[in-house]
């Protein structure tokens, strides 16, 4: 495989013929690599070109000023709650951690970070109080409602393929933490360690969808090959599993690993993890439970969440690191 699976909303009018074609689709899709492009989703070129253009003011902001905004690693409202806002510069965070490797490289990449609380305007954010500031909110909060409108289609469609009620994933995600990162990768250099933008993993979502303005992420086909997908426009996605599908689905949903590779020129990229409400119960769909025993124990997506990022932050079990 070079290429990832395509596939186009523009005809999926809920109720229609068309629909249950692209949802097996996607089925499709998610059972062969985990990954695909999606185009017709709705999302206008304006609100992608405004996301990248004001992070990329705020990134060439002086790092004294970004340091301001500081996305605070760990725990930040209470024992058990991380909150994904604000800024976290290169080297900060480190993928491989996410998914339970220690002793690896950091990431270079720079990140703004956002979740449900952009779209109150008068939320305390740590936001520059500055014209770029205000500019960068006003831009995520645009693209954060328009991507929890297309998750909502998109876990529509997955339901229809699942067999599952229409609305099974609107309830399970109705106060989901989801969240948004505006991201910066620098150009290739020799200056650098090595060109890791960032580590292999596996994302701990529901889903993910991913706009970049060039080429970077690399996706590990089921032979271990790495591919570099291409989109055929600038405002099409790239869309993935998480951990939390291929748990619910007993693996046949496939939550592929992949990475970030620094390039030549310096890359943005915005990408929107939607997850599941703290109390949902994620345990493998009788479809797929039918002839296979369950691989996975039942797990609350609190206590699975809080695992993952207590490694991606490096926070023990006592508390702090």
């Amino acid at each position: 495989m070079t290429e990832l699976p395509r596939i186009d909303l523009t005809s999926a009018t809920p109720g229609s013929e068309a629909e249950r074609r692209v949802a097996f689709q996607i089925d499709r899709a998610c059972k062969e690599v985990g990954f695909f492009t999606l185009s017709g989703h709705g999302i206008t070129p304006s609100t992608f070109e405004d996301a990248y253009a004001t992070s990329r003011a705020f990134f060439g902001l002086p790092f004294e000023v970004k340091n301001r905004c500081r996305l605070q690693s760990g725990f930040t409202m209470a024992a058990d709650d991380y909150t994904p806002y604000g800024y976290s510069g290169m080297l900060e965070e480190n993928a491989f951690a996410y998914t339970g490797k220690k002793g690896l490289p950091s990431d270079y990449v720079e990140k703004f970070s956002v979740g449900r609380r952009i779209d109150d305007d008068g939320a305390a954010l740590p936001f520059s109080q500055d014209l770029t500031g205000r500019q960068l909110r006003a831009a995520l909060k645009a693209y954060f409602r328009e991507c929890e409108a297309l998750t909502a289609r998109l876990t529509e469609l997955f339901s229809i393929a699942l067999d599952l009620p229409r609305d099974f994933f609107a309830k399970k995600t109705s106060a989901s933490n989801d969240s948004l990162r505006s991201l910066l990768y620098p150009q290739r250099s020799s200056e650098l360690v090595n060109d890791q933008g960032m580590g292999e993993h596996t994302d701990g979502t529901l889903l993910t969808m991913l706009a970049q303005t060039g080429p970077g992420i690399q996706v590990k086909d089921r032979s271990g090959t790495w591919i570099t997908p291409r989109l055929a426009a600038r405002e099409h996605l790239i869309v993935n599993i998480g951990d939390l599908m291929a748990r619910w689905s007993n693996d046949e949903y496939v939550s592929t690993p992949h990475r970030v590779v620094l390039s030549g020129d310096e890359r943005q990229s915005v990408a929107f993890f939607k997850l599941a409400n703290d109390d949902a119960l994620i345990e493998c769909f009788p479809k797929f439970c039918k002839d296979t025993p369950a691989k996975y124990e039942p797990v609350v997506y609190k206590a699975f969440s809080l695992q993952k990022m207590n490694a991606l932050f490096g926070v023990g079990e006592a508390g702090r690191s």
